[in-house]
């Protein structure tokens, strides 16, 4: 069982790093040359540690480097911990960080003596084109920096990554020699962090001071710990090298395709912008009374009959009840469902267990939530005729499995536009169009069957010989175009629907997916349309 579970683990990290690095629109020579570097020292040997000599260490020392992961916020708070050691210690301590251009320094000072708000002091550094990761994650920085009359300063620059050590490592060697008896620490990104990269030019340019490197969730370290049966919280590669290990490595990519998400895909949408005027993260203090609250916020406002009640009634579960989720799946009766269950887990999608009320989200993104909302209202309804997820997805018939698939993407889809009217998805062209662009020739399949059935191909045919896996995929396709087209119909009033009647279906037919398709394809042309970019 451990053996299985190990491997799901891998493949839901695997997934994840290479989808949060795919967002990356270029890759420079000198970013691969930093990656593969710190991939390498990683891969050292280390000994197992604990926190009471990492502080000591920290105590010890004139400078701490800190690896930052821009869009983890599990980083910030070890900042804050060893920020705490070094106040307990009665060592006069300056923050340096990469977050800031040094050329903002009377910004950063004004700020710290209470004379700007975080939206002068934003908007005067730049921080949206500068920046753009969190503010709440750095802010508690200042913060604490504030209550205790810490300094904070700069670090970075424009230039190439080389060029912003060399300038971050001469600041940094200014601040050592003028500051006497202050212990300075740094927070930059992580890549910048190995031992010969910026520790090495400051410790070229001081050789009688003493540092420590804190790395922060090595994805080497942590599948070497798996591999050696260990699950130390920090380790040293040696005394002035350590790592902490609060978190496991794909949580962090999830952090980072959360970031991407909801900028780089939606950017009428900015959860920055969000973040800076409110103050706060959404879905970051009580997750299931937030996906309540917009659960019923959702109803309302498409004014759907909704037993409050019973809404109420659910269990929503993240990657930190993994285990707990796991164990669930495993519980299925069918080896298919149990498989099926852990593509999903593996290709980092939430999902609603068959046949109870319990909710995987793979992480708290607005649209992941409304994205899962919508499953959850959909199978409401469904439930009311006592048919059996389960039942149907095991069925040998492969067209009740995509229709209830693409019914329920219908309405995730359709309930994620209502929250963020910027989402977008491939369209009939699109589909199309990767037919022929995609070397890869199950995908071209794929395409090619969804653009099929929108066509009114027989879906039974259509769909032989594919797997559950494969039927999903492809029912997504066609549930978020249908999605996208009842959003348009509803909120630009071009015909008059009706969502409980017309499309809450009770009952999984053919006959019902053809009348909802009828209603939303009708009058379309939705063969001349195409993704929106911008």
């Amino acid at each position: 069982m451990k053996k299985e579970i190990i491997e799901l683990r891998k493949r839901i990290f695997d997934n994840l790093k290479e989808k949060a690095l795919s967002f990356e629109s270029s890759v420079s020579p000198e970013l691969i040359n930093y990656r593969n570097d710190q991939e390498n020292y990683s891969k050292r040997d280390f000994t197992k540690t604990t926190i009471e000599e990492l502080k000591t260490r920290v105590k010890e020392t004139d400078t701490i480097y800190l690896g930052d992961f821009h869009t983890f916020d599990q980083n910030i708070r070890n900042v804050l911990r060893i920020i705490k050691v070094i106040l307990n210690s009665k060592n006069k301590c300056i923050v340096a960080l990469e977050m800031v251009d040094a050329q903002f320094q009377f910004y950063i000072d004004t700020y710290m003596e209470g004379h700007l708000t975080d939206l002068e002091f934003l908007e005067s550094i730049d921080y949206h084109e500068s920046w753009r990761f969190p503010w709440t994650h750095y802010k508690l920085i200042f913060d604490l920096a504030k209550e205790n009359d810490i300094k904070i300063i700069g670090l970075n620059t424009k230039g190439n990554l080389i060029e912003r050590d060399l300038f971050a490592a001469k600041l940094i060697s200014h601040t050592l020699k003028t500051q006497k008896n202050t212990q300075v620490l740094v927070l930059y990104g992580e890549l910048h962090l190995t031992p010969n990269k910026i520790p090495k030019l400051v410790k070229d340019q001081n050789p009688h001071t003493e540092s420590v490197i804190i790395h922060q969730n090595l994805d080497e370290v942590y599948w070497k710990q798996i591999e050696l049966n260990q699950d130390n919280k920090v380790v040293c590669f040696d005394q002035n090298e350590f790592c902490i290990n609060s978190a496991p490595p794909w949580i962090k990519y999830e952090s980072m395709i959360y970031w991407y998400e909801n900028l780089s895909n939606d950017p009428d949408f900015d959860i920055h912008e969000y973040i800076i005027e409110n103050g706060k993260k959404i879905f970051s203090d009580d997750t299931h009374e937030n996906f309540f609250s917009m659960c019923k916020e959702m109803i309302t406002a498409i004014r759907i009959n909704f037993d409050l009640d019973e809404l109420e009634d659910f269990n929503l579960h993240d990657h930190t009840n993994l285990e707990f989720i796991e164990d669930k799946v495993l519980e299925l009766d069918s080896k298919e469902l149990v498989s099926f269950y852990n593509y999903l887990f593996q290709t980092g999608q939430s999902f609603k267990l068959p046949d109870e009320n319990t909710f995987y989200c793979s992480s708290y993104s607005m649209n992941r939530m409304a994205y899962l909302a919508g499953i959850y209202i959909f199978h409401y309804f469904f439930k009311k005729q006592n048919e059996k997820t389960a039942t149907i997805l095991t069925q040998k018939t492969q067209t009740n499995r995509f229709i209830l698939f693409s019914i329920e993407a219908l309405f995730a889809f359709f309930f994620s536009k209502v929250i963020n009217p910027h989402r977008k998805c491939e369209m009939y062209l699109d589909l199309r169009s990767q037919f022929s662009n995609q070397t890869d020739e199950l995908t071209k399949k794929l395409y090619s069957i969804a653009a099929d059935i929108l066509d009114g191909m027989d879906i039974e045919t259509s769909l032989k010989g594919l797997d559950l896996s494969e039927v999903h995929e492809i029912s997504l396709h066609v549930g978020h175009i249908l999605g996208e087209y009842l959003y348009e119909n509803i909120f630009n009033q071009k015909k008059n629907l009706n969502i409980e009647g017309d499309f809450l279906v009770t009952k999984i037919s053919e006959f019902q997916f053809n009348k909802i398709k009828s209603i939303l394809l009708k009058d379309t042309h939705y063969k001349t349309h195409q993704k929106r970019y911008f």
